[in-house]
């Protein structure tokens, strides 16, 4: 019959759907034949849509994976920065605590200078109420030398009346001689009584004379110092002044210094407040640093629950690719673009390593390899299709170019390049979903 197949044909499209050729089954055979092919449609849409579910899943939890071993980078990055905050804040404490130690040092010796510039102020304050003393007693000698010298020119006067006196006695004594000589021998004894008193007056004289040279000498010595005195009394009320200042300098230093202390005084007390803020710190940064721990631990255990399970669907992805479906590497690719972008998170955060040289470009991957490989007009005339090569192929080169510069050392630029696919990845995804849509 026309509507029937022969049992060998029926065995190779029953083997053929076994081997899961859904979209090659020969033509013709009759309705059994065609309940076969209607099979091999309903088999191929379940298998696609398990595919696309698991591709679906697939690129949840790598999404998933990536941003985790993102949280687990910046976690340790912070980690390592509380570390770095907490030796420096440990550092700080015990440099606040020196320089605290330093200023109340500073504060007792500063307490213990006021003391000896009050101690100072109040001798020099002593010091001038003896020089005070000393300015009145040499005023008071000066003025008793004074009424010495007063004293002087007064027997000074009265020298030169005795020395009048004896220029007249002399006079009368030459006069009486002269008229005793007159008298003859009557006036001898007249006579020798006028030798006599002209020896006294003239033995008057000369006591008066030196009389007046030691007044005169006596004089010249209480003028010298009287003066020497006056000038001993500027001097020393110069010198009143001079001290004067310096006590009121000295009282302005111990003020200053008063200032000083209690201006210490109030530093030492913030900086205790500081050390005692510096230690919260410290103490929470402790905290911080033990829930970082705990975090990075609840975070691994979640990738590797992820990881895991990205590799069961990644092997459930190639089981289901074995069967023949519909644009199923449009699908694929999907995935394979997000465990690409996985590798790369994961070589940052310390996990694994890449090799530059060994990284698949983007004709060499699965994606590469159906694109350059895609002979059916309606697929590659699609505005999708030819939009998603030059972001396809960015994606690699920024994929390749990270793991080379986080080969040679450079950290930041690598997680600067790994940052930088994520615009161009989008765009793959997004032309592959609209490629997906159009040829479902």
């Amino acid at each position: 019959m026309a509507d029937e197949i022969d049992a060998e044909a029926f065995e190779a499209m029953v083997d053929r759907l076994m081997d899961g050729g859904y979209c090659s089954l020969p033509d013709g055979g009759g309705r059994l034949a065609d309940k076969l092919r209607g099979l091999a449609v309903r088999l191929e849409e379940r298998s696609r849509g398990i595919l696309v579910q698991s591709v679906g899943m697939s690129i949840h939890l790598n999404s998933t994976v990536t941003q985790a071993l993102h949280t687990l980078r910046s976690i340790r990055e912070m980690s390592q920065r509380m570390t770095t905050i907490s030796a420096s804040t440990e550092e700080l404490v015990a440099t606040v605590q020196a320089i605290a130690r330093t200023s109340e040092l500073a504060a007792s010796n500063a307490h213990a200078v006021q003391s000896i510039a009050d101690e100072g102020a109040h001798s020099t304050e002593s010091v001038v109420e003896t020089m005070r003393m000393i300015v009145a007693t040499v005023t008071e000698t000066a003025q008793r030398v004074g009424h010495l010298a007063e004293a002087s020119n007064s027997i000074g006067a009265s020298v030169k009346q005795i020395e009048q006196i004896a220029r007249q006695t002399n006079i009368l004594a030459m006069n009486a001689t002269i008229e005793a000589a007159r008298a003859g021998t009557a006036g001898k004894g007249f006579a020798v009584v006028a030798t006599e008193v002209k020896n006294l007056a003239n033995q008057t004289a000369s006591a008066t004379h030196d009389i007046r040279k030691r007044i005169d000498v006596l004089r010249g010595e209480t003028d010298a110092i009287r003066d020497g005195m006056t000038k001993g009394a500027d001097t020393v009320r110069a010198g009143e002044v001079v001290v004067m200042e310096s006590v009121g300098k000295m009282r302005s230093v111990s003020q200053e210094i008063r200032d000083v202390t209690t201006l210490m005084q109030e530093i030492s007390d913030h900086l205790g407040q500081q050390r005692q803020a510096a230690q919260v710190i410290a103490t929470n940064l402790e905290e911080a640093a033990v829930r970082s721990a705990s975090d990075t631990d609840a975070i691994n255990a979640m990738i590797d629950t992820s990881s895991h399970a990205s590799s069961s669907l990644v092997d459930l992805l190639a089981d289901v690719a074995k069967v023949e479906m519909r644009n199923a590497v449009i699908h694929l690719a999907k995935s394979d673009h997000m465990i690409w972008r996985r590798r790369l998170a994961e070589m940052l955060a310390g996990r694994t390593n890449l090799n530059p040289n060994e990284l698949a470009d983007h004709h060499s991957c699965r994606l590469g390899k159906w694109y350059y490989a895609v002979q059916d007009q309606a697929i590659t005339s699609h505005p999708a299709f030819s939009a998603m090569e030059q972001s396809h192929e960015k994606v690699h080169h920024l994929g390749i170019e990270a793991a080379r510069l986080y080969q040679a050392g450079d950290f930041e630029g690598a997680v600067a390049a790994v940052s930088a696919i994520e615009e161009p990845s989008q765009e793959v995804q997004r032309r592959l979903d609209e490629l997906a849509a159009a040829f479902s």
